[in-house]
């Protein structure tokens, strides 16, 4: 074989939305359909494989831009993964100068980007009450505003680690994303064991200083790794608030206040003792949730973010077994030709002289 086979698996966190609160209308699509016609993208497939079979540059970040092409479509995305799977495959036979391991690789990241947290666009609404079970933070400078329920985290909290944490305020009219920290490298808290669902909400900073990744590239939730999809605020999914109730009640005009905060939703499996939130690229929070996952969440999602923001468990296996099916079914055998193993071929037949000269 050429490479080896790859196993199918994320560890213990998936994104999850099948169990948030469901929106009645369809999803608009953002920007229309992101889906490349098929000659399209089997030359984008095959000129990306070009660049990876010569160990060209930064092929790693051309590969999730490529997949990012598909955005917010996962099964667009995982469309886009396995044609390139087949592209670099049929390079990597023929030249037989690709990385080693090159398709596992591949896969992998592949399986980050399908199963990926994307941004939401979470709006602040008049009024939350924090769910039962749960348990809810603000972050911010000392003494700012928060909704009833919500714990008060400032830097210098124990719970929270980072390098000149600083506590922002940007508009006391917003109690969740109104205020925030900047440069959290971590935070923690005691939960009980189960599986809960993480809603993280960045500040409400103004548009022009808006953050493609306010989370970081990454987050590791117990040490398992989600990686965020960067996305600037023309791109968020619309969109979600901390509030209890449907949809339609949630963002009636009168409920919702100007303005917009990126956030992110995931859920993770925990042991018991402490629940450690990481940020490799540090983030800004301005407010956590953290409730169980198999109850109706405080992170209400209207139509567009709860079909393409959160992804549910099915959802995601569904797409990581394509991938691994598709992996599976490549020809990667070498291709024909004159190949000799020493310890199980003989030596080809004698031409010309065969015995050894006469050192006499």
């Amino acid at each position: 074989m050429l490479l080896s086979r790859i196993a199918p698996a994320l560890g213990g966190i998936i994104l999850a939305a099948s169990v948030l609160t469901p929106a009645a209308a369809a999803p608009p699509q953002l920007g229309g359909s992101r889906a490349a016609a098929p000659t399209v993208l089997v030359a984008q497939a095959n000129d990306l494989a070009d660049a990876i079979a010569r160990n060209d540059g930064d092929w790693r970040g051309r590969i999730r831009n490529y997949l990012q092409a598909a955005y917010p479509d996962r099964v667009a995305t995982t469309d886009r993964a396995i044609q390139l799977l087949k592209s670099v495959n049929q390079k990597c036979l023929a030249s037989r100068t690709c990385p080693p391991n090159v398709l596992n690789e591949i896969a992998l990241i592949s399986k980050g980007s399908v199963c990926a947290a994307h941004i939401i666009d979470s709006v602040c609404v008049r009024r939350f009450n924090v769910p039962n079970g749960a348990q809810a933070f603000d972050f911010g400078p000392v003494g700012q505003p928060v909704y009833p329920g919500m714990r008060a985290v400032s830097p210098g909290d124990p719970r929270i680690a980072g390098n000149n944490l600083t506590g922002v305020r940007y508009n006391d009219a917003y109690p969740a994303s109104g205020d925030s920290i900047i440069g959290i490298s971590s935070f923690k808290t005691s939960m009980p064991q189960g599986r809960y669902r993480v809603v993280l909400v960045s500040g409400k900073r103004p548009l022009a200083q808006a953050l493609t990744t306010p989370f970081g590239r990454t987050i590791q939730a117990n040490g398992r790794s989600i990686e965020v999809t960067a996305a600037g605020p023309d791109r968020w999914l619309p969109r979600g608030a901390l509030a209890n109730g449907a949809p339609e009640q949630v963002f009636s005009p009168s409920n919702v206040l100007p303005g917009s905060a990126p956030a992110v939703v995931f859920d993770v499996d925990h042991a018991g003792g402490d629940l450690q939130l990481t940020f490799p690229q540090t983030a800004e929070i301005g407010a956590l949730l953290i409730e169980p996952a198999g109850q109706t969440s405080g992170f209400v999602l209207d139509s567009t973010a709860q079909s393409q923001g959160p992804v549910s468990n099915r959802s995601c296996l569904e797409q990581e077994a394509r991938i691994d099916r598709a992996l599976a079914e490549l020809p990667q055998d070498q291709p024909p030709g004159p190949r000799r193993n020493p310890q199980t071929q003989p030596e080809p037949p004698c031409r010309g002289i065969c015995q050894p000269l006469s050192r006499s």
